[in-house]
């Protein structure tokens, strides 16, 4: 007998830990093998040992059941075959059991009052005695109120649900409260806050993994890292083979919004009705209404271009649709109204606007309060982008730009994680706001609209996430370990050894792990962010003529790619002029040649022949787009350039038209006073440093230091990336000649290397380069990845986003020789007073072949 009941108690715990860790088949097959081993053995001696486990059992195939495969009434049958056990049995903590599994299955379908109402009737209140039941109810409870109610009731009960799990040494449940308190953190709008808590909470105990990473995805698409979310949902996807059916449906929600924010529409409406599906069989009407929102959502992502524009009577028919969908939420109270009735009403008169039926667009545009401060903040920005599309269709255009300037400010004012790369990221959520004032703004045609437009959106993810570098033990160990890891390579040499091969390899592998590291931390580190003021045409002009009265001023040009067209606006003192270029395509397709040919050109090794007809191929290249691009803006004289993407890392320099004349280049149009008197006062003064490796690193350094009488050189042991930081944090003029690289699939670790290892521009976050002129004597670190939103990162852009004046990096491969002969021209230029753009014309001006060099930086008064 008592063997019988140890063998069953065994089969529960396996039951029981398979059901946690939410692998439900396993769970359910575990349950009700127990339940037969309950029904076979002899346990009258043991009889409420017996019956107290067959409860169990039952609330165990309930759980497992629902979740496995969203059957609620076979789920909730289970439940009552359970409590008519414990009433028959007189098993009162079983009871509790019940009924807290009952209310769970009531939140899991989406009957929030219901579920509420269940697990209220079991918590005694604070003076219950400690059980794993009273946690779990807890738990619950605090999940209800964090999903579906006051997130200010959530705190409570999840630190309660911790005190007893502490109390009972249950590190398992103490896990996911702290998990859970994370979720509170991020609903609270603390994404730093909530990375952490679900960090800690992960060390702490388990947390069911495709759980943990849908919340950790659904923070980092809140923070616009939105293909990192998807990685993590693709991650949760392949582990819940045989998992909950509810869980897997979340995932594909959330995979759903992140598709849309990447384009991918037709991607997007597929896990949308996915998820629905799902939902709709597991009799969760709320979620399941919340998907369908989601795919229509998703449909009108494609139905904001004009070139994948559905006709209107589709657009007509869809907003009818949504706002049949408005009208459906019965019970979902202010979370219904959050996730259904809004979102939809919003769709409803985004359609209409867009096919035209402003009365209606106003109409249901009417229904939804101007007051969401406490609704996502997806909904949050919804609104004033609706807004301004009304206003713009009504001929309100003032309206129109103040609602856009609203949603940009409260984006400016969301908390996003604690990093440059975060701060970049958010940039995604200001892209429908962006994309409403751009294509008004075109269709004004008039050129002022198109450049204060285009400004307003580049301001909303500029600049740095803090100004002062983290002061984080943890984070500085990670990137040092991944430094040694690097060195620990390099120090194996070039062979074909496998074993060599296979540790170098190995060496590689884990400084990469170390670095995801390194970035993942850097996240959870609070920022201080400043937002950015956009500058208006009419305070451009007002500066351009400024220096027009002081002997010169330049010409501002704004380019921007819309529906498939490089176009560019033209600012100059005496006015502007907006001007459609040339097919995106054919300028991708000439930057990608003249960037293939650049790299050939720069290599000692190539054949004449080969070298010749890439030279030939070059010219071409870079004249083709010199017609395209700059010829027709009829620029003389000094050329300051604002664009991004692809358009940003063009050889702007190297175009026929800007050789020996001042360009220089910026992701926006920054005319902050000041910054060359603060390079001026900066107290470091020149500082030259040489990493290892390069052909004529040394005498390259050596030529640039005899140009600035006082300079200090730095070369071998001395030339550490701790001294490249110290340059950069302290000197007026510091330059860097040494072999870097860019980064394509993790920016902010493109890095220079230096004598104990690569300086990644991860550890330049926070330090204050202001007024600061940064000169890259390497390869590729003017080259910048543009994330979702369009933000550029690289070494280059996050020296700027810190305030550097001017930053002269090579957006191709820089030969030595050529670097030996330019660099020195150009410091003596910067020392006789030119500005760094015409600088750089005055030192490359004397070369035959093109140099890729370009000077990126703010217009710098």
């Amino acid at each position: 007998m008592l063997d019988a009941l140890a063998r069953a108690h065994a089969m529960y715990d396996e039951a029981h830990r398979a059901d946690v860790i939410e692998r439900f088949d396993d769970a359910l097959a575990g349950f009700r093998a127990l339940l037969g081993i309950l029904d076979e053995a002899d346990l009258e001696a043991e009889r409420h040992a017996g019956a107290a486990l067959r409860v169990r059992a039952l609330l165990g195939i309930a759980r497992a059941r629902y979740e496995s495969s969203g059957d609620l009434a076979g789920a909730m049958e289970s439940v009552a075959d359970a409590e008519r056990w414990a009433v028959a049995e007189g098993l009162d903590p079983e009871l509790f059991a019940v009924q807290g599994q009952r209310g769970l299955l009531l939140l899991r379908s989406g009957d929030v009052a219901a579920a509420l109402e269940a697990l209220d009737a079991i918590i005694a209140g604070p003076d219950a005695p400690p059980s794993r039941d009273l946690a779990v109810t807890l738990l619950n409870r605090g999940s209800l109120h964090l999903d579906y109610g006051d997130p200010r009731k959530a705190g409570p009960d999840l630190n309660a649900c911790i005190d007893v799990a502490v109390q009972l040494g249950d590190r398992d449940l103490e896990a996911m409260a702290r998990h859970n308190l994370g979720l509170l953190s991020f609903v609270q709008g603390d994404l730093p806050a909530a990375l952490r808590g679900m960090t800690e909470s992960a060390r702490l105990g388990d947390t069911p993994e495709p759980v943990a990473l849908l919340d950790r995805a659904r923070v980092l698409a809140e923070a616009g890292l939105v293909t990192d979310a998807v990685t993590a949902l693709e991650q949760a996807t392949d582990l819940l083979a045989g998992g909950s059916v509810l869980v897997r449906a979340e995932v594909a929600l959330s995979l759903a919004s992140c598709l849309m924010d990447l384009s991918r529409y037709d991607q997007a409406v597929a896990a949308a009705r996915e998820a629905a599906a799902a939902f709709d069989r597991a009799g969760n009407r709320l979620w399941a209404l919340r998907a369908q929102v989601v795919e229509l959502e998703a449909l009108l992502g494609a139905d904001r271009w004009v070139r994948t524009r559905s006709p209107r009577a589709t657009l007509r028919r869809r907003a009818a649709h949504a706002a049949e969908l408005a009208d459906l939420d019965e019970r979902g109270g202010v979370v219904g109204r959050m996730v259904v009735t809004y979102p939809a009403l919003l769709a409803a008169a985004e359609w209409a606007a867009i096919a035209g039926d402003l009365d209606d667009a106003r109409t249901y545009l009417a229904r939804v309060p101007s007051d969401l401060s406490t609704a996502p903040l997806s909904l949050r920005l919804a609104r004033p982008a609706v807004v301004a599309r009304i206003a713009f269709a009504s001929g309100h255009r003032s309206a129109g730009v103040r609602a856009v300037q609203h949603g940009q400010r409260m984006l400016a004012a969301h908390r996003g994680l604690g990093s440059v790369e975060a701060v970049a990221a958010g940039g995604v959520h200001a892209m429908r706001l962006n994309l409403v004032d751009l294509q008004a703004a075109l269709a004004s045609g008039d050129p002022a609209a198109m450049f204060d437009a285009l400004e307003r959106g580049r301001a909303t993810s500029a600049g740095p996430a803090r100004v002062v570098p983290p002061e984080d033990p943890t984070l500085a160990a990670l990137l040092e370990q991944a430094r040694s890891e690097h060195q620990a390579a390099l120090a194996l040499g070039s062979t074909t050894e496998p074993d060599v091969l296979r540790a170098k390899r190995q060496h590689l592998v884990q400084a990469r792990r170390l670095q995801a590291e390194a970035r993942e931390r850097s996240w959870q580190v609070e920022g201080e962010r400043r937002p950015v003021e956009p500058t208006t045409t009419r305070g451009l002009r007002a500066v351009l003529r400024d220096l027009r009265a002081q002997g010169g001023s330049p010409v501002v040009a704004s380019y921007v790619a819309m529906a498939g067209t490089v176009m560019a606006v033209r600012v100059a003192a005496e006015g502007q002029s907006l001007h459609r270029l040339a097919p995106l395509g054919v300028v991708t397709e000439l930057a990608r040649r003249a960037r293939a040919d650049l790299t050939v050109v720069a290599n000692p090794l190539i054949p004449p022949p080969l070298r010749s007809a890439a030279t030939g191929s070059l010219e071409r290249a870079l004249t083709r787009l010199d017609e395209l691009l700059v010829a027709p803006l009829e620029v003389d004289g000094d050329l300051h350039i604002a664009a991004r993407g692809r358009l940003l890392t063009l050889p702007w320099s190297s175009l026929p038209s800007r050789l020996r004349h001042r360009t220089w280049v910026g992701d926006r149009v920054d005319v902050r006073p000041g910054l060359v008197a603060a390079g001026a006062a900066r107290p470091g003064g020149v500082v030259v440093l040489a990493g290892p490796g390069t052909d004529g690193g040394a005498g390259e350094a050596a030529a640039v230091a005899d140009v600035w009488p006082g300079a200090r050189v730095l070369f071998g042991e001395d030339a550490s990336t701790a001294a490249a930081v110290g340059a950069l944090r302290d000197a007026a003029v510091v330059h860097l000649a040494a072999h870097g690289g860019h980064a394509h699939d993790n920016a902010l670790f493109s890095s220079l290397r230096l004598a104990d290892g690569p300086l990644f521009a991860h550890e330049l976050d926070g330090v204050d380069l202001t007024g600061a002129t940064v000169v890259l004597s390497a390869c590729e670190l003017g080259l910048s990845t543009s994330d979702v939103g369009g933000e550029a990162l690289g070494f280059a852009s996050v020296l700027l986003r810190h305030g550097a004046r001017a930053v002269i990096a090579a957006v191709a491969p820089l030969r030595d020789d050529v670097a030996v002969r330019v660099m020195p021209r150009l410091h003596g230029a910067l020392r006789d007073g030119l500005p760094p753009g015409a600088a750089l014309a005055a030192a490359t001006a004397a070369e035959i072949e093109p140099v890729p060099l370009v000077c990126f930086g703010p217009l710098a008064l």
